[in-house]
């Protein structure tokens, strides 16, 4: 194999890449044996699809897992671009992008809510299922979330990286609460600003008003804290070796 490919195989964030595209594959392949189990009924639109009998197909699954992409691939992508452009306002922009799209990688862990009995198909081999896109949509966000920490370390300081790093986690709680019962959408942003603040300002004055703001929000960024804590534990681990065995 040629020297370049292996030092680029051997690269941290070629690996990571690579893990989460086999995750990703794994995922798949779930939903397309889930649909070989139970074929799709002849339809005239994919919104028929999604709609039947409960959303079998589980087809909002890749949309979900794509969006949780996005993030992966802006936060891969940002230290390169501000090394050839040394553009402030542009990183600035991106990483108000990354923000924006960083609460639909762990918002996958809410579709459980579809989890239920669906003959022929098992319970466990839907709950797998379900399982297997939010896992990588939380790990793609996770992983996403270390490259911009390691970023504003880089340029910054490694107090304000995890500031900043512990506040997009509190804010993607909220961002997932807003979109799972509240259904808006990273992109509402642009297509719907005065109603999209307005709502948020509404929300954030009186949280009380939504029963499930402040629950949702704590235990989302509580549980995405404590993952993220255990990856960057996992940072500098090393296994001791002992040469004499």
């Amino acid at each position: 194999m040629n020297v370049y490919i292996q030092q680029l195989l051997a690269t941290r964030q070629v690996q990571q890449f690579l893990i989460m595209c086999v995750s990703t594959g794994f995922a798949f392949c779930l939903l397309i044996g889930r649909w070989c189990l139970y074929p799709l009924p002849k339809m005239e639109s994919i919104h028929d699809i999604m709609l039947y009998r409960g959303a079998p197909a589980f087809i909002f699954l890749v949309w979900n897992l794509f969006l949780a992409w996005i993030p992966y691939w802006i936060s891969l992508s940002i230290d390169s671009i501000y090394t050839k452009t040394k553009s402030r306002i542009l990183i600035l922009g991106l990483l108000g992008l990354w923000l924006l799209f960083f609460p639909n990688a762990p918002y996958i862990i809410t579709d459980f809510l579809h989890l239920k009995a669906r003959q022929p198909i098992p319970l466990w081999y839907d709950m797998m299922l379900i399982f297997s896109f939010a896992w990588t949509g939380l790990t793609l966000g996770l992983l996403s979330l270390y490259e911009v920490q390691l970023f504003i370390e880089k340029y910054l300081s490694k107090m304000w990286a995890w500031l900043l790093s512990v506040s997009c986690i509190g804010l993607a709680g909220f961002g997932i609460f807003i979109g799972r019962f509240q259904r808006w959408n990273s992109w509402d942003v642009f297509t719907q600003p005065k109603r999209f603040s307005y709502e948020m300002v509404k929300t954030v004055s009186n949280p009380s008003a939504e029963g499930n703001t402040i629950g949702l929000v704590i235990v989302m960024s509580g549980f995405m804290l404590i993952g993220y804590l255990f990856m960057m534990s996992m940072r500098n681990f090393n296994i001791p070796r002992n040469n004499n065995i």
